[in-house]
């Protein structure tokens, strides 16, 4: 994953370099895709993240959009009397996030974000425990940097602390330690966003 997320990153940077791009002519709706890798921190896992969303670029200093996003191919270790287990982990969580940006120059910004919503959390089973959903209340703050490339498409790289609430079990006979797990990481993405 590690890996495709750099070559993701030096394809970005060949086309910040070589594009003739313009300033976006603002207050447009836009849509966005974005994917990247996820920190695990403590007792979460790393994962692969994947999502989709649309939003408004108000002005030229300010933005927000709607996204949902999927974290997958993680685990979470669960503490129980005899030690951590692990147990497969993956989240659904939707956002409604807002962005302040600082124009560097007119293809360059960089901005500060906070994001607020809901995250889905499901585990898989364990030899002596049940998976469960656990519905969360979560949250994100970050920084990047956006490069237009022209007036309809903008990349997009950053870093977010993540906050998806906690993930948890249902205990069958056997199983003694706690049910729920923090879920937060640190994450890195690129986004694209494309401009109606």
């Amino acid at each position: 994953m590690k890996k495709y997320l750099l070559s993701g990153l030096a394809i970005a940077g060949l086309l910040m370099a070589t594009s003739n791009a313009h300033a976006v002519d603002f207050s447009k709706p836009y849509v966005l895709g974005e994917a990247g890798y996820s920190f695990g921190i403590k007792d979460t896992g790393d994962a692969g993240i994947l999502g989709i969303g649309m939003g408004y670029h108000v002005n030229e200093y300010l933005r927000s959009d709607l996204t949902v996003g999927y974290r997958g191919w993680s685990d979470v270790d669960m503490k129980t009397t005899v030690g951590k287990r692990k147990t497969d982990m993956w989240s659904v969580p939707v956002l409604a996030n807002i962005y302040a940006t600082m124009p560097l120059n007119h293809n360059l910004s960089v901005y500060g974000m906070g994001g607020l919503g809901m995250a889905w959390n499901v585990t898989d089973d364990m030899p002596d425990a049940k998976g469960a959903t656990k519905t969360n209340f979560a949250w994100t703050a970050g920084v990047g940097l956006d490069y237009m490339v022209n007036n309809c498409l903008s990349l997009d790289l950053g870093y977010r602390y993540t906050d998806l609430g906690q993930a948890r079990v249902k205990t069958r006979e056997g199983y003694t330690g706690k049910t729920k797990q923090d879920v937060r990481s640190n994450d890195v993405k690129l986004t694209a966003r494309y401009y109606f």
